[in-house]
């Protein structure tokens, strides 16, 4: 391709002089800028413990219960995931068909019906609660807005995105003020580095459940997410170290077995998803000290 010279006395040679240092403005006023609650949490030398789908050990996960719950024991974020409603609403689930956590075929009449399928209207009739326990009878499908409400009060919440466009959570966060205050991560590298396009300011984790390598630690790098976050059976000691070299936090997930806990805190791990956020509260309490 033949490159295009714009000669000084050119108006437009000005004209580019000037968006250029326009960016570059930008960018060293960018650079400059005070790091945010999120971005400040992330860069703690603590360890921190995520309660996995909200203290799901003991609750419900993905209702509001389960997130109460990894309030109450102080976990230091709350994780969920959410896909969009056929009429494009946030809604807080792990799974795409509704089966498995709500009882959709009972009221709806159909098996394997999908999120994405149903309008809000019908996806609040569902029972969330009672496949875990009957005392959790009644639970409904949260409203991703409504998880944000209940979680932020009292911790961070780590938003991992199953489905739906980036513009569309970027506004719900920005209507609700919390571009600074939560963590978004996403298995869709291409929609992390779509929302920091769209906000600079948000933290951002990359997802990955393949065998961790170099190159691929180094993909996950170039989304300029701020946090890689891998299955904790597919890392080791050597990718930790050169997520760090990269300048980025390691976390992995889902850990509920304190040995294993342990030898990826020797590791130099820096986040725990956990469905026991409790007892990995308790592990880590030494380095909280």
């Amino acid at each position: 391709m033949k490159a295009h010279f714009v000669h000084p006395r050119n108006p437009r040679f000005f004209s580019c002089l000037f968006r250029l240092a326009l960016s570059m403005s930008a960018i060293s006023i960018s650079s400059a800028a005070e790091p945010t609650p999120a971005q400040k949490l992330i860069a703690s030398p603590r360890v921190l413990v995520i309660a996995h789908r909200g203290n799901s050990s003991v609750a419900p996960e993905n209702t509001l219960p389960a997130f109460q719950s990894a309030l109450d024991v102080k976990a230091d974020l709350v994780e969920l995931d959410y896909y969009h409603s056929a009429d494009g609403v946030p809604v807080v689930i792990h799974d795409e068909i509704l089966d498995r956590t709500t009882n959709a075929e009972e009221v709806l009449g159909k098996p394997k019906l999908l999120i994405g399928g149903l309008p809000l209207v019908e996806l609040r009739k569902l029972d969330t609660g009672s496949w875990f326990d009957d005392k959790f009878a009644g639970a409904k499908l949260p409203l991703l807005s409504e998880a944000l409400d209940l979680i932020q009060m009292r911790s961070v919440t780590l938003i991992e995105r199953k489905a739906g466009d980036a513009r569309t959570l970027i506004r719900l966060l920005e209507e609700k003020k919390l571009l600074d205050n939560v963590v978004v991560q996403s298995f869709d590298w291409a929609f992390v580095a779509e929302c920091r396009k769209l906000a600079p300011q948000l933290a951002l984790g990359t997802l990955s459940g393949k065998p961790a390598n170099p190159e691929q630690i180094k993909a996950a790098a170039a989304t300029g997410a701020d946090i890689i976050v891998w299955d904790h059976q597919k890392i080791s000691a050597g990718e930790i170290a050169q997520i760090h070299k990269l300048g980025k936090k390691a976390w992995a997930y889902t850990i509920d077995d304190p040995q294993r806990a342990k030898q990826l805190l020797s590791a130099g791990i820096d986040g725990i998803i956990t469905n026991r956020p409790a007892e990995m509260l308790k592990l880590t309490e030494t380095d909280r000290r």
